[in-house]
C-alpha cells in the first residue's frame, strides 16, 4: 500500500509492505519503506499505528443515535396526516420509548395476535389499497390515492390495525 504525504511543495511517498499479524505481540506494528524524490528506496521502517476513534454520537439506552430516534418521532401536525396503519403509531413502540416495558410487552403480544388474524383474512382475497400487482409474479405498482387521502386527512377506508379487536376463540385454535 502506498501512502502519499504532502506539505506545501514537498511530498513524500511511504510504502507499507505489511501489517504484522494479530498473532504477533504488537498487532498495530507496520513495516514499510520511504522513497526519495527520484523513487529510490531511502529508508526502511517499523512503526506502530495509533488509531484514535472519535466519540460515538449521542447514544441512547437502545443504542440508537439521536437521528434514528427522530425517525420515529411524531412531530406536531404530523399525526393528523398519517394513516392509522403508519408504524409510528404503534402503541407497543410508544410504551417501549417511554420505558414502560411491561405495557410494551403486553401490547406487542396483542398486536401479534391481531397480525395473525389479519394474515388469515389476507389469505382470503385481501387486496392492497394503493398498489396493484403487475401480472402473476410481477412487482406491485402504485395506483394512486395515498397522497390525496393524506392531504385531505381522510382515512375512512383504511383499517385501524393498532386498535382494539375481538378475537373469535374458535378461529385461531393452536396459535
Amino acid at each position: 500500500m502506498m501512502v502519499k504525504f504532502s506539505s506545501g511543495a514537498r511530498s513524500q511517498q511511504i510504502y507499507i509492505i505489511s501489517f504484522l499479524s494479530i498473532l504477533d505481540r504488537n498487532p498495530h506494528q507496520v513495516h514499510g519503506f520511504v522513497e526519495d524524490v527520484v523513487g529510490k528506496k531511502a529508508k526502511s521502517f517499523r512503526c506502530f499505528l495509533v488509531v484514535e476513534r472519535s466519540k460515538p454520537p449521542n447514544i441512547t439506552r437502545y443504542n440508537l443515535t439521536s437521528f434514528a430516534i427522530t425517525l420515529n418521532e411524531l412531530t406536531p401536525g404530523l399525526q393528523e396526516k398519517l394513516p392509522p396503519t403508519d408504524s409510528r403509531l404503534r402503541p407497543d413502540q410508544r410504551h417501549l420509548e417511554n420505558g414502560e416495558y411491561e405495557k410494551a410487552n403486553v401490547e406487542k403480544q396483542r398486536l401479534e395476535r391481531r397480525q395473525r388474524m389479519s394474515r388469515k383474512l389476507q389469505e382470503n382475497g385481501w387486496k392492497p389499497r394503493w398498489f396493484e400487482k403487475e401480472g402473476e409474479d410481477g412487482p406491485f405498482r402504485y395506483v394512486g390515492g395515498y397522497w390525496e387521502s393524506r392531504k385531505q386527512g381522510k382515512w375512512d377506508e383504511c383499517p385501524n390495525i393498532f386498535g382494539e379487536f375481538t378475537e373469535a376463540p374458535d378461529t385461531f385454535e393452536g396459535s
